[in-house]
Parts: structure tokens; sequence; C-alpha cells
């Protein structure tokens, strides 16, 4: 079960791959739930290397985390990805993102492909929250 998505972005690939991988940008799109904020990021962008980031809600408790290691790390055209979301209620997914970074007229067509969910259902909640992680990388990448 799998999640694919397209957007164009209003940046060059070499912005948008940055943007994407990191640490400190991932603090201003990777909590795009009201009140919610990245309390901890750290990336190490190499094959082998690992990132994560935690995401603590309104009244401050933990509302989830994620990490992985870098499979292919190809600037600024493709990345791919282990993902572990690791949920509040002790629960997580793990599965394999593959993100590409196309040149359009000045602009970048991103496609994310989240592959490898469990249940239909499981991908279909994941499904419902990447478009807002996109709007939100989409919104701090253009300011």
């Amino acid at each position: 079960f799998d999640v694919r998505l397209q957007r164009v972005v209003a940046a060059p690939p070499d912005v948008a791959f940055h943007h994407w991988v990191d640490a400190e940008s991932r603090r201003s799109w990777c909590a795009p739930d009201e009140g919610s904020t990245v309390v901890e990021a750290v990336t190490d962008l190499r094959v082998g290397g690992s990132y994560s980031f935690s995401v603590a809600g309104p009244t401050g408790g933990p509302m989830y985390r994620a990490e992985g290691v870098f499979k292919v790390v190809d600037p600024p055209h493709r990345l791919v990805y282990s993902s572990i979301m690791r949920l509040p209620d002790g629960s997580s997914v793990e599965t394999r993102v593959t993100v590409t970074f196309e040149e359009r007229d000045g602009n970048t067509l991103l496609t994310l492909v989240d592959e490898g969910y469990p249940t239909e259902e499981r991908r279909d909640e994941f499904e419902r929250g990447w478009p807002d992680f996109l709007d939100a990388y989409d919104h701090t990448l253009a300011s």
C-alpha cells in the first residue's frame, strides 16, 4: 500500500532538495498541525546517515517521532530513505520514501512515493496527512 503525490513548488531543484533535508528547515515544515512544534531535528545527509525529528503538540506532549536512514542521496535530483514514524500510542509505521526533484521552468516538480504501508487503513491515514506536510513545505520554501 503506497502513497504517491506530486506538486510543483516555486524554487529550483537545489533549493527544494536542501529545504527537504536540512534539519533547521524541517523545523519549519514538519509540524503542520495548529500549535504543534518540532522540538528536535537532526540530519546526517549521506548514504547510511540518519535523520530524526520529534514533534510536540499544543500542550507540549509528544505527537510523533520520525526517524530513518538515507539509502540514496543524489542532490538535487533524488532522495531515498527509510522512514519509521513512532506514534504516541506506542505504535509505529515503517515505510520507504522516494522523493524526486525535477526542474520545471525554474520551479521544481516534486514527486513523493511513500511505500510499504502494512494495511490500506494505515496508508489512508498517512495519505490524508501528507498534503498538510507538503502545504507547510511549500509555504516555508517560499518564505
